[in-house]
């Protein structure tokens, strides 16, 4: 992604032009912008995969097939004096991701903007964002938050809607673009402002289906330039193609070209029957093989590789034997460059409606290329953390699990008289969240570690108001709050004005998680197999600590298809009383 830079001259007896700012500068780019004051609660984001959304390259836009996302764009607000000197800066984090609608015309694209440093003269930024499309696509919700005045480490998020509702037999192909106006705040507008598109183009379309079978709409939205992939089983039971499937899999290993997974695909909506007839010329129904005996080609006959001539064909008959699938060759496959194979009928039949349901899921048009995937299950994938639940210690979900850990300590309060008695302290918290409406957790109370020691620093720094028992996980996605002994593990002690709420505050990447996790009708972000893994680690002085100094907290979206990217940066919370960053609590 290419930095550029928008200047305006600052308003004449505005309070910037007052402190010596003649000129507001905002630049846009991918790389994180220098600051020479420190970065006192944004930890370093976690390196992962390069091929997801993250910080190994940040400001790259990132895509699959149903879906896309930016991460690590840094916007930099800077106010210059007339010699050009810098009077101060403001870091703005910007991320963006969206999942498309196979069957749909409209779907949402979750904005999360992190403020991350400020210097000199700038303490706090007004920011609004706009979004966009080019010709083709409709932005129903331009604005994913009304303007916001935003200090360090303050996140706001919200959706955007788009819209495409090409005409029957149509696509349309187009880009998003997004705008973020910066302004100190207080100041008169001016159109200093950070602006960039996606680089690649986004097609919406109601070509898919065959018109004369139906009159209603079935428009559907894909990334077009990522390889479509039609996934299909060798399972004898529904959804799978049982001996087709088989022998299809036996083409693609023993062939030449490997159609379909070395050599792409291409699909052909008209001729299919020809081309089945081509292949299958000649076919001698062997129903003392299979009962049902029907010819079915591969490459398929709606592809327009498919449709070779009968003699040009290997023929086999895939049969089922106790430890998978038994391969016959009933015609020497020699340099063949396709097969028919002898299956029954109702698995010719079930592969045709697969296929058909493939080109549906992932959009595929005439003279489309594609991939096909052929397994031995017919289980789908899921995100990481769904897949793959700790064996103990968990709390299940409807649509996930939480796990809460803890620490042993010498004492459970360590500055009354006596002594509490030996317990355990919270550590890491985690939840992995799919998509949809989460269990309502519980409301904190009870006794918990440390709550006599947060009760004694309060009397000792007073207003003696303001002590909280903070969930790691929230209660709004099923959080405990005071079912023993699982509840003690969710809490912690804290201010409730400063490390629970506030801004920034924990409660400002609850909202992110929650805006990620809800139904996608609500906003949600993630397709019906992904995840958000959330995880908050209390981070205390010593190993006889109580109350936690503060929490780092982490967040990655976990896609279906194993990749993932960042929900937001990491960040630290620490537990100090309201806006101040004094009177941590930590002990």
């Amino acid at each position: 992604m290419t930095s550029r830079e928008s200047c305006e001259p600052t308003v004449a007896g505005s309070r910037e032009r007052r402190a010596g700012a003649v000129k507001a500068c905002v630049t846009v780019s991918a790389k994180p912008a220098p600051t020479t004051a420190p970065r006192s609660r944004t930890a370093q984001r976690a390196a992962a995969d390069s091929a997801t959304c993250d910080i190994t390259d940040p400001g790259k836009f990132w895509y699959s097939r149903h879906g896309y996302c930016a991460h690590g764009l840094t916007v930099l607000y800077t106010l210059r004096d007339t010699n050009g000197r810098t009077l101060g800066t403001g870091t703005l984090d910007v991320s963006t991701s969206a999942t498309l609608p196979a069957r749909g015309d409209t779907w949402k694209e979750l904005v999360v903007v992190t403020m991350t440093g400020t210097t000199g003269s700038v303490k706090s930024l007004d920011v609004r964002f706009r979004v966009s499309c080019s010709a083709g696509c409709t932005a129903r919700k331009d604005m994913p938050f009304v303007k916001k005045t935003m200090v360090t480490d303050q996140v706001v998020s919200g959706p955007t809607q788009y819209e495409s509702a090409p005409a029957p037999g149509a696509q349309a192909d187009f880009t998003t673009s997004y705008t973020m106006y910066v302004s100190s705040p207080g100041a008169q507008i001016t159109d200093a402002t950070a602006s960039w598109s996606s680089p690649e183009k986004i097609r919406c379309d109601d070509a898919v289906r065959d018109l004369a079978s139906t009159t209603a709409p079935d428009r559907g939205c894909v990334m077009p330039h990522v390889m479509p992939v039609v996934t299909m089983s060798d399972q004898q039971t529904a959804p799978g193609a049982g001996a087709a499937a088989a022998g299809y899999l036996w083409a693609q290993n023993s062939l030449a070209g490997g159609w379909g997974r070395a050599t792409p695909l291409t699909r052909a909506k008209n001729g299919t029957a020809d081309r089945a007839a081509r292949s299958c010329a000649g076919f001698q129904v062997r129903t003392d093989l299979v009962p049902t005996d029907t010819c079915d080609s591969f490459p398929f006959s709606s592809t327009h590789e498919g449709g070779a001539d009968a003699a040009e064909c290997a023929e086999v008959v895939p049969t089922r034997g106790s430890s998978g699938w038994n391969v016959h060759v009933l015609k020497d496959a020699a340099n063949k460059r396709c097969a028919r194979a002898h299956v029954p009928d109702a698995d010719q039949r079930a592969a045709e409606s697969r296929l058909a349901a493939g080109y549906a899921e992932e959009r595929i048009l005439e003279s489309e290329a594609f991939k096909v995937e052929i397994s031995g299950s017919v289980t789908e994938p899921l995100a990481d953390c769904r897949s793959n639940m700790p064996s103990s210690g968990v709390q299940q979900l409807t649509h996930g699990w939480i796990r809460n850990t803890t620490a042993p300590v010498p004492h459970t309060n360590k500055t009354t008289s006596p002594l509490g008695p030996p317990g355990v302290r919270a550590a890491l918290a985690q939840v992995c969240l799919g998509p949809g409406k989460h269990e309502q957790g519980s409301p904190a109370a009870g006794d918990i570690t440390g709550w006599q020691d947060a009760q004694e620093f309060n009397r000792l720094h007073p207003p003696t108001t303001g002590l909280a028992r903070c969930h790691l996980i929230p209660n709004v996605i099923g959080g405990k709050g005071n079912d023993n002994p699982v509840g003690a593990s969710n809490l912690v002690p804290c201010w409730q004005y400063g490390m629970n709420t506030g801004s920034p505050s924990m409660r400002s990447y609850e909202a992110v998680l929650a805006n990620a996790v809800a139904e996608p009708s609500a906003g949600g972000i993630l397709g019906p197999n992904d995840a958000v893994l959330y995880q908050v680690t209390p981070t205390y002085l010593d190993a006889t600590s109580t109350i936690p100094h503060g929490v780092t907290i982490t967040g990655t979206i976990q896609r279906a298809d194993g990749t993932s990217q960042p929900l937001f940066p990491d960040v630290y919370v620490t537990n100090t009383r309201g806006p101040t960053g004094t009177l941590n609590m930590g002990n």
